[in-house]
């Protein structure tokens, strides 16, 4: 059938007449509903979808109580109006209706396209609020910042930036056709969060705070959205781990809220330390007014009355705030950047890492926030064991502006901390993207190889360990640990540095025992490649920091009583560093996996749970030991003889003959014992002397990686595999 533009036009005021259903008060005024069905059908004519019969919008009068009536005069939420029946200012109720019907048109058709600002322009526009208005002068660079300022963080227009965008609507007027947005405009006050690009991640130790891997905008800050909800637990005095858990990973905000009165405000204020924006915290606890006669339940818009002021800024920030809420002005008063937010959730893991056991039921749970993604996503996070949270900003119609993802594994003892944030999507939508990510670390960063612990010979008290004013320091059972990662200590210890820098956690088992340092195997190859071979270069230094990341991930052995290894040369040699290191230091060269499995393969050929290496070189040495205190040492009262013997294999070992028996000792013993500097390769006994001469060459164990020798090597063009082969192969 083919209709006539004027019976098309009766077809559309005739479903327009239906799909408006007023009540109260607002039914009784005949001009009000003229003025809904006349704007309905210019909606449809600019390609809006509108209400009908079927799914009409339903308007209703606001109460004269509440913030609402104080300060607006009409609201919307997607299917429902609020009007006041005989508004302040200048402006009927008609020009309300317009207003919202543009809201509800908008949500109807745009799909959450237009950012607030733009809807609220065309709602303007369209309205007729600006014909009453008098053509003035052009906003000010101040009132234009302002409203810019507004607009990058995604919040509601209060009176002035709403004044300022009317004044640049009289200039620049606004397109008529649906979603359609003022090019000028556009480019003047552009979107939220604009300046993030499309995405952003790192990888982080969570013991050290290491930046292992980064991508993306690290420098501006954005509001975290839920992930603040981390802190939040972290700070709490009391409470059960059960049923936390299912209260962050369903991101459950008022149920988290009715936990305020366990709530650690000092604590909370340490932990939301590293976000620098952030200054002194003042929380109060305060929930939304009662507006429109519907409870706690706020319209998702509201449009100013004329002449009224604008809600009232509070002086302290709510506590909804720091779970991640916009403030009562719209502002989100808690932002950071992609490295603060990280040293955030780290710090608030570590110091109540019970309480987000929970967190690995993310995706599990069918309430929790990642229930809906995809299955083979949801099964990476369970191979990894993985604990994972997000958090999201949205604008007041609930349409996604920015989310974050946080991922954190495994859940028994969590060495890795990745965050995921990306503009336009929810937190849960960027599992999707974070999967691949996620399945190449998996290769890239094995946990096996993640950590290595250090016996620290500080000979110094606990009170040595020394945080930075700006870089707090907070205790958990027998593990201290600060927020940047790094703590300062003063050691009186023989042959080490007065004063070094170490990052990660400091444990001390028992009072008065042993330090013991838990960090990321690239910070602890970092310290032994500049205490061992600091020159070292290409290949032949690949080849040695995958010898110590691999000796540092088997050596619990090397301490047994507190599964570390140490920092004396039985070892290697680590002394931390001499200098704090920064963020951008610490994004250097990471091992290669590849080396590391290869060394599993060539460790378990030879059957060795250590590899060792040394200086090497061909600088001859020799020494000389009288037989007296050659046995003096060795506890016996005669010593026949000293025999050296070479192995197929490659092991040295020393034969010691007695009167009675025979001993062997490996070399690497036999010359820590006498303070040689490598294992001789020739013995000689002066008989009539009752001495013994001790001779070789270079320095070290005298077995595995000889470092000269590694670098001429690689000098000579053999890659990492090769010099790793000669230094342990069999053949």
């Amino acid at each position: 059938m083919i209709l006539h533009p004027k019976g098309f036009r009766r077809c559309v005021f005739r479903e327009a007449s239906a799909a408006i259903l007023f009540f109260g008060i607002l039914a009784q005024q005949p001009a009000l509903h003229q003025t809904g069905q006349a704007a309905l059908s210019q909606l449809a004519d600019r390609g809006y979808n509108i209400p009908s019969e079927n799914d009409p919008v339903r308007v209703f009068p606001a109460l004269t109580d509440g913030n609402f009536s104080g300060g607006h005069a009409g609201g919307w939420r997607p299917g429902s109006i609020y009007l006041r029946s005989y508004p302040r200012g200048n402006f009927d109720s008609s020009v309300y209706l317009r207003h919202e019907l543009l809201h509800e048109a908008s949500h109807r058709s745009c799909a959450g396209r237009l950012p607030l600002w733009a809807e609220e322009a065309a709602a303007m526009y369209f309205s007729g609020e600006l014909a009453h208005k008098v053509a003035t002068d052009a906003p000010s660079e101040q009132d234009r910042e302002l409203l810019h300022a507004v607009v990058r963080r995604g919040a509601n227009l209060g009176h002035s930036e709403r004044e300022t965008l009317g004044r640049l609507l009289m200039q620049t007027g606004w397109p008529e056709s649906a979603c359609a947005v003022s090019a000028r405009l556009a480019a003047l006050l552009g979107a939220p969060f604009d300046a993030s690009g499309s995405s952003a991640f790192l990888l982080m130790s969570l013991s050290s705070g290491r930046i292992l891997e980064i991508s993306g905008d690290r420098k501006t800050r954005y509001p975290p959205g839920s992930l603040l909800k981390i802190p939040y637990a972290a700070a709490l005095k009391q409470a059960d781990p059960v049923s936390l858990g299912a209260e962050l990973v369903t991101s459950n905000t008022d149920k988290l809220l009715g936990r305020q009165d366990q709530l650690d405000i000092d604590r909370l204020r340490l932990l939301l330390s590293p976000l620098k924006s952030q200054g002194a915290i003042d929380i109060h606890s305060v929930t939304a007014p009662d507006v429109a006669g519907f409870g706690n339940s706020r319209p998702n818009h509201s449009s100013s009355g004329e002449g009224l002021a604008s809600l009232e800024r509070t002086a302290s920030t709510p506590i909804r705030a720091y779970l991640g809420e916009r403030n009562a002005d719209g502002i989100f008063p808690i932002e950071g950047t992609l490295n603060e937010l990280a040293l955030v959730l780290r710090i608030s893991l570590l110091s109540k890492p019970f309480y987000f056991s929970g967190l690995n039921q993310n995706g599990v749970s069918p309430d929790s926030t990642l229930a809906a993604q995809s299955a083979p996503d949801k099964r990476l996070l369970q191979q990894l064991h993985a604990l994972s949270k997000t958090g999201t900003v949205s604008d007041t119609n609930g349409n996604p502006l920015l989310g974050h993802l946080l991922v954190v594994w495994p859940a028994e003892h969590p060495v890795y901390l990745a965050l995921f944030r990306q503009r336009g999507v929810p937190g849960a939508a960027l599992l999707q993207r974070a999967a691949q990510q996620l399945a190449q670390w998996r290769q890239t960063h094995p946990v096996r190889y993640s950590s290595a612990k250090v016996r620290l010979l500080t000979l110094t008290p606990r009170s040595s360990w020394e945080a930075q004013q700006d870089c707090p320091a907070l205790t958990a059972f027998n593990s201290r640990f600060s927020l940047c990662g790094q703590f300062r200590i003063v050691s009186s210890a023989k042959s080490s540095r007065s004063e070094r820098w170490v990052s990660g956690i400091l444990k001390e088992q028992s009072a008065g025992g042993p330090v013991i340092l838990e960090t990321d195997s690239e910070s602890y190859a970092d310290a032994v490649l500049a205490a061992e071979a600091q020159e070292l270069k290409g290949a032949a230094r690949a080849a040695l920091r995958a010898i110590i990341v691999w000796n540092g991930s088997h050596g619990a052995h090397r301490h047994s009583d507190s599964a570390s290894l140490c920092d004396t040369t039985h070892c290697m040699v680590f002394m931390g560093n001499a200098v704090p290191t920064k963020p951008e230091q610490q994004l250097s060269v990471t091992t290669d996996p590849r080396l590391l499995r290869y060394l599993d393969r060539l460790a378990g050929e030879a059957k060795l749970d250590w590899l060792s290496f040394a200086y090497g070189g061909d600088e001859r040495w020799q020494r000389r030991l009288d037989g007296g205190e050659l046995a003096v040492r060795l506890a016996e009262p005669t010593v026949l003889d000293v025999r050296r013997e070479r192995r197929k294999d490659g092991a040295v070992l020393i034969h010691l003959l007695y009167p009675e028996n025979e001993e062997v000792l490996g070399c690497e013993i036999f010359r820590n014992a006498f303070k040689l500097p490598s294992c001789p390769d020739a013995i000689e006994h002066l008989v009539s002397e009752n001495a013994w001469i001790f001779s070789g060459a270079g320095a070290g164990h005298g077995q595995g990686m000889a470092v000269e020798r590694a670098k001429a090597l690689a000098e000579a063009g053999w890659s990492a595999e090769d010099i790793l082969r000669d230094a342990y192969g069999k053949d």
